[in-house]
């Protein structure tokens, strides 16, 4: 058992602080909080006194077997990347516990996932996505990936207008995903204005259909509005990036807004991965201050925002960005505490988690967070990590 004494409980639902709060934890569940709660003789404790305490954070998007460094490939099997060594420490030691992976190298992603299931390994909790379905020649295998043989044939799956879709969704199923993951998308960044084939509308709902018929929720990455309300109209379940650099239209209709929220539709909006970008493409006007107006539209109307920050590609890391991408929700309107409920219990309603993790309540999974110095005073005190708890057991110490 561990108690965790005298610290300011933010616990994730969105409640009121509770200061000099305990936290009891037995076998690695969260059994008790509040404050004039007995401590039992005995066990564990940890005085938090000037901490406070949040519940462990989650990436809704992130590539585990990519990396932040131009150098390095863009995806990685798991033998190079030392079992996504990167991806799995950085995240531990920024309290990100669990990840929705949006596109890696198969079967080396969802092996992982079952190593990590099985106890083999300490790492953040993996859904993942697996192969990413796209246009033929089309966006990311064609653009960003550069026609990389390896994931082509390990990360892509390619359709045609005649492909029999049905069988290549239920094959991709049958992996062991948690999500499919499909690009509706044009824009080529790395050959800019010129756009590359995405799939059609009819193609795009034939997926849908097929993996909701497997009871499969569905991810669509999309470029600009028009691609999110086609997306929306076709049954995506959650919408990836928005508004991306280079996108020719920024503004958000009602129309769209109102199909959102009616279907319930989760917008991941990636913003750290906009802006680390937004100045750097070359022709294409900034994108920047019309996301933040647009993520605060959608806040105001009510849709539901997941915090996701694409980790694993070039100048966005694991771990880390998830608190870059708290402070940019705050810039666009968020407070600091819808904030880290966002990226807290909301995430975790997102990935259907919510009964297990993403707040501090007894009967919930125990991964807390010890922070320093308060988030709602100024939501960057989310870096200030002290130790980060998963399921009952320090993954990080920094206190000191």
């Amino acid at each position: 058992m561990l108690a965790i004494t005298n610290v300011n409980l933010i616990d994730g639902t969105g409640r009121q602080p509770t200061e000099n709060a305990v936290i009891i934890i037995d076998n690695g569940v969260i059994t008790k909080t509040g404050t004039d709660i007995p401590v039992p003789e005995g066990i564990d404790v940890i005085n938090a006194k000037g901490m406070t305490a949040i519940p462990a954070l989650s990436d809704a998007h992130t590539h585990f077997s990519g990396s932040s460094f131009f150098e390095r490939p863009p995806l990685g099997r798991r033998e190079k990347t030392y079992d996504y060594s990167e991806a799995r420490e950085a995240c531990l030691r920024w309290g990100v516990l669990t990840v929705r992976t949006a596109g890696d190298i198969v079967p080396d992603i969802l092996e992982y996932k079952k190593d990590v299931l099985d106890g083999k390994i300490t790492s953040p909790r993996v859904l993942a996505a697996g192969p990413m379905f796209q246009a033929r020649g089309g966006h990311p295998l064609n653009t960003v990936f550069m026609s990389d043989e390896e994931i082509e044939k390990n990360a892509c799956i390619i359709i045609d207008d005649d492909t029999d879709i049905e069988s290549a969704v239920k094959a991709v199923c049958e992996m062991g995903v948690d999500w499919i993951k499909v690009f509706y998308a044009h824009i080529n960044k790395m050959d800019y204005p010129n756009y590359v084939p995405r799939l059609s509308r009819s193609v795009l709902e034939r997926v849908i259909r097929a993996a909701h018929r497997l009871g499969k929720p569905v991810m669509v990455h999309v470029d600009d509005p028009d691609e999110m309300l086609e997306a929306a109209m076709s049954g995506a379940d959650c919408i990836e990036h928005m508004i991306g650099v280079g996108a020719g239209k920024a503004q958000l209709s009602l129309e769209l807004i109102e199909l959102l929220k009616s279907r319930n539709v989760t917008v991941v909006p990636t913003m750290v991965s906009i802006q680390r970008f937004d100045d750097k493409l070359e022709g294409a006007a900034p994108v920047w201050e019309d996301l933040k107006a647009a993520v605060k539209k959608l806040k105001d109307a009510g849709v539901p925002l997941a915090v996701g920050c694409d980790s694993g590609i070039p100048l966005v890391g694991h771990g880390e960005g998830v608190h870059d991408e708290l402070m940019f929700f705050v810039e666009a309107g968020f407070t600091p505490m819808e904030a880290i409920c966002a990226a807290t219990l909301g995430n975790a309603k997102l990935l259907q988690m919510d009964d297990k993790t993403g707040s501090l309540e007894p009967g919930k999974m125990a991964d807390v967070i010890l922070l320093g110095s308060n988030p709602l005073e100024d939501i960057s005190n989310t870096k200030d990590i002290r130790l980060v708890i998963m399921e009952g057991r320090v993954v990080f110490d920094n206190l000191r």
